[in-house]
């Protein structure tokens, strides 16, 4: 078997995984390798806002995970939906986009002294 180097290796092909192996591999000096466990998403219903009522808590498309007993929550656990396709999460959410609050980016820059984190500053990037 022949030996294969890569510049940067990624795991996990959700929404982040996707982009940063996007953005990296622009640069055709780079080698890339993103990975993802779940399989490709040709199933028809990620692909249909609705769909997600049928890729939530189907073992084709999520990974079924349990949130550990909770005492908040008299000892039970929750299901805990995450997305084992191409896309990841983003892929079995109903096509939801959402990000945060202005004032939250606004207050995390406030308590680390990182103007960076003005939302401002990072509302760009949402965009780009």
């Amino acid at each position: 078997m022949s030996e294969t180097t890569f510049d940067y290796l990624i795991i996990g092909a959700g929404t982040a995984g996707c982009l940063l192996a996007n953005r990296l591999s622009a640069d055709p000096s780079r080698r890339v390798l993103l990975i993802e466990a779940g399989q490709r998403d040709n199933y028809h219903w990620i692909h249909i806002p609705v769909g997600y009522l049928y890729c939530i808590g189907n073992p084709r498309t999520d990974w079924l995970f349990n949130t550990e007993p909770d005492v908040g929550l008299n000892g039970r656990h929750l299901r805990y939906p995450r997305g084992k396709t191409l896309g990841g999460s983003s892929s079995i959410n109903g096509m939801i986009y959402m990000r945060g609050q202005s004032r939250d980016y606004d207050q995390w820059a406030q308590l680390t002294g990182d103007g960076n984190w003005r939302w401002e500053h990072c509302l760009p990037y949402f965009k780009k």
